[in-house]
């Protein structure tokens, strides 16, 4: 295997689908499904080349993974959408591209355990930890805004210091 294809080089085909490009427009985690699909793969690029793995298919998986549109899933969201999107992006991805092995494990697994498909490569491991870092890391930077979190969190405990301070010096009169 060659070990100096370049990021824009594997994905250049698959960026190019008009099919694909739909999920710019779809949100995911606080930002677009495209956005989260190229972190993910950026990721799965650097350490699949780095442990000497097959780091083209591993990338391809990578930017596949997530290749769905919500209006595929009418009313099914949550939970169940984890669950069953899988199969639904390699579906997607077969119908646009032609896979092979370490591809079709690699996107059809990378809900698990949720979905209970276990990994079979090395690759496919890859992707599923570095999709469930980058999903967490979206969701608390983009969804669930840390700051404003933080920003009530500050607000309170500062209320309560207000209240302790005074039911203190309160009781010193």
């Amino acid at each position: 295997m060659k070990n100096d294809l370049s990021f824009d080089y594997i994905s250049k085909d698959i960026l190019e689908n008009r099919k694909f490009q739909k999920i710019a427009y779809e949100s995911h985690h606080g930002i677009t499904r495209m956005e989260h699909s190229l972190r993910v793969a950026k990721y799965v690029y650097k350490i699949s080349k780095k442990l000497k793995l097959d780091y083209e298919s591993a990338t391809r998986a990578a930017i596949l993974h997530d290749f769905f549109t919500n209006e595929e899933f009418g009313e099914n969201h949550g939970l169940i959408q984890g669950v069953v999107h899988p199969e639904i992006a390699l579906q997607n991805a077969k119908g646009e591209f032609k896979l092979n092995a370490i591809e079709e494990n690699a996107i059809v697994t990378h809900m698990f355990p949720l979905n209970m498909r276990m990994p079979k490569y090395k690759e496919s491991w890859v992707l599923t930890g570095v999709d469930k870092v980058v999903a967490i890391y979206e969701y608390f930077s983009y969804k669930f805004n840390y700051s404003k979190f933080t920003s009530k969190v500050n607000c309170k405990l500062n209320l309560a210091g207000i209240f302790a301070f005074y039911v203190i010096t309160m009781g010193r009169k």
